[in-house]
């Protein structure tokens, strides 16, 4: 299939890499349908690109790779909305925000974008029992870090 989009051009893709989301992300109700599509190349950052509307897309980041203790526990009710048993079963991700001013690039840590990449289910979820933050800015991780470094690039 082929997808007309605002950022990338004509984007060919496979019916089967679409995630469908379980629950649309916050915001964005009537869009549930979503293929990555890669960022720049050695980056933390993918895309998150709406097949129901080519001028929709998001940048998304695994948390992991600049907060590694970065964790939390899912209820049974939404482990099962996404077809899994445990939390590893899951890819997670986090919304990117990346404004004119390169060191204010930040992440939302509070509400992650799960994936299930095997049965290509996803939703986004709020993370009401944690302290993680709407707005985490990206270069406070730099302590030692170049991780954020490669995530700042992005944004030129």
């Amino acid at each position: 299939m082929q997808l007309e989009t605002t950022r990338f051009g004509t984007v060919d893709y496979d019916d089967q890499s679409v995630i469908t989301f379980t629950q649309p992300i916050i915001g964005f109700q009537e869009f549930r349908r979503y293929i990555f599509v890669d960022g720049p190349e050695g980056s933390n950052l993918v895309w998150l690109q709406s097949t129901d509307s080519g001028e929709l897309a998001f940048i998304l980041m695994d948390p992991r790779k600049v907060i590694p203790e970065y964790d939390f526990k899912l209820g049974q009710h939404e482990l099962s909305e996404l077809a899994v048993t445990v939390v590893d079963e899951l890819d997670i991700y986090t919304l990117v925000v990346v404004p004119d001013d390169p060191t204010k690039v930040r992440t939302n840590l509070k509400a992650p974008i799960l994936v299930n990449p095997k049965q290509r289910l996803a939703k986004q979820t709020i993370l009401d029992k944690s302290s993680y933050p709407v707005q985490f800015v990206l270069s406070q991780a730099k302590a030692g870090a170049n991780e954020s470094e490669e995530v700042d690039s992005c944004s030129s």
